[in-house]
């Protein structure tokens, strides 16, 4: 029986997810339904992100952080999800910083199966941090090496603003 739910359940998404290229191969970040929003590209290049409502429902939206080019009318597989260590869950756009900080993310994140295997989620982890004065590629050495909290400490101390402490 549950065999049966799971696999109406992939239908019901599959459809929903192909819809927008049925009406003329285009992705649109608000047709998206909410569990496969983050982590996908509009086709005119723009990344999605999940927000909620006031009532407190998910719903997709178009941000304006740019992907490249390849990556247009990209939805994130399953497979690179897990490989990477990222939530379809999370709302907004990630804080490159905060993922260098957390050493299972950035294992995860620096691995081989997400590093050569996922794109698009590589391609968004690297813009943000470059927006925030880190390289993605420093990093993955740093984690690679056991540095990456030596290397956050030395940004910090060459002018990089530090991350404000999470609220408890």
């Amino acid at each position: 029986m549950a065999s049966s739910l799971n696999f109406a359940v992939a239908i019901l998404v599959a459809l929903a997810v192909s819809a927008p290229f049925a009406r003329g191969g285009q992705l649109v970040c608000e047709e998206l339904p909410p569990d496969v929003c983050a982590f996908a590209v509009s086709s005119g290049g723009r990344r999605c992100v999940l927000e909620r409502t006031p009532e407190g429902a998910g719903r997709c939206q178009t941000s304006a952080v740019g992907a490249g080019e390849q990556l247009s009318g990209w939805i994130e597989n399953d497979a690179c999800v897990r490989a990477c260590g990222v939530d379809r869950a999370a709302l907004g756009l990630p804080v490159a910083s905060d993922a260098a900080e957390d050493g299972r993310f950035a294992r995860a994140l620096c691995s081989p199966a997400c590093r050569d295997g996922c794109p698009n989620i590589v391609d968004l982890y690297a813009t943000l941090a470059a927006g925030e004065g880190i390289s993605l590629p420093a990093l993955c050495e740093a984690q690679k090496n056991g540095g990456i909290r030596r290397m956050m400490a030395g940004m910090y101390e060459f002018g990089a603003e530090e991350p404000a402490p999470a609220p408890k």
